[in-house]
């Protein structure tokens, strides 16, 4: 774009912060339940938030011998994607004084051959008490789901997301994906999905202790997997979910939290 360097918030996406700061309007994408949980939780919706970016991912070419180089060329891409648009959603809601962002929708989106487009969309939330967050939070989580943590002693802490990808060869494989083969198991894709999601759950956990988190929750497991001649096998895996902290040790969280939530306030 004319006269950004990539750093920072995009222009587009700075219009949108100049913008609400001028309407004053509050703007939300949680649905009603969830808007209550967030309230029971302690926070108010201040506006809803968006990163992007499109990303090329490049193919060195169909042979098997660049399955390898394929599945490393597509994970890292992966990898860079959401975490830039993570990142501008998150400099997004700081700009408009969000303490944290609730329901994080990650989208991913084929442009063409090459180019995919990488979406995360969710509502800013800003903490009613005078005690503020030391630091923007973001989840996946819905705010009834934010709600029940923190009863529980839990808070977020962000969203993570693990990535790995695999490849292997077996020339094996063309005889038991035979006709003649039978209802027999096929040794190769068997090792790659179990070795490409074991590597994602791992990056997931390095994730989790990088935040300084104590646990985290698994919201999403996704695997894709393609054939290459005959002979090897390439798949994709992501972990996605929220790093949790304790905040209390406790059975149970102290909280002012209302049990029965009135519609009749002033």
């Amino acid at each position: 774009m004319p006269g950004w360097d990539g750093r920072g918030l995009p222009p587009v996406a700075r219009e949108r912060v100049e913008r609400f700061a001028a309407s004053g309007l509050t703007t939300s994408l949680l649905s009603v339940p969830g808007a209550v949980g967030a309230e029971v939780a302690g926070f108010s919706p201040v506006g809803e938030v968006m990163g992007c970016v499109v990303q090329r991912a490049g193919w060195p070419g169909a042979a098997s011998w660049a399955a390898a180089d394929q599945v490393e060329l597509l994970s890292g891409a992966l990898r860079e994607g959401y975490r830039i648009a993570l990142d501008r959603l998150g400099q997004e809601a700081e700009a408009i004084g969000a303490d944290g962002v609730l329901g994080i929708t990650l989208t991913l989106t084929s442009l063409d051959d090459v180019m995919r487009e990488f979406t995360a969309l969710g509502t800013a939330v800003r903490a009613d008490t005078r005690q503020r967050p030391g630091r923007l939070f973001t989840t996946e989580l819905p705010g009834q789901d934010v709600g029940k943590l923190m009863q529980a002693g839990w808070v977020p802490a962000r969203l993570v997301i693990g990535v790995a990808g695999r490849a292997k060869y077996d020339y094996n494989m063309q005889n038991q994906t035979s006709v003649w083969a039978g209802n027999t198991e096929v040794d190769l894709p068997t090792h790659v999905v179990n070795e490409v999601r074991g590597a994602a759950r791992a990056e997931f956990a390095r994730g989790i202790r990088e935040s300084g988190a104590d646990g985290g929750i698994v919201s999403r497991l996704t695997l894709r997997t393609w054939p290459v001649q005959e002979i090897a096998v390439a798949g994709i895996a992501t972990v996605t979910g929220t790093a949790i902290a304790r905040f209390h040790p406790g059975r149970a969280a102290p909280t002012s939290a209302l049990k029965i939530l009135p519609l009749n306030r002033s």
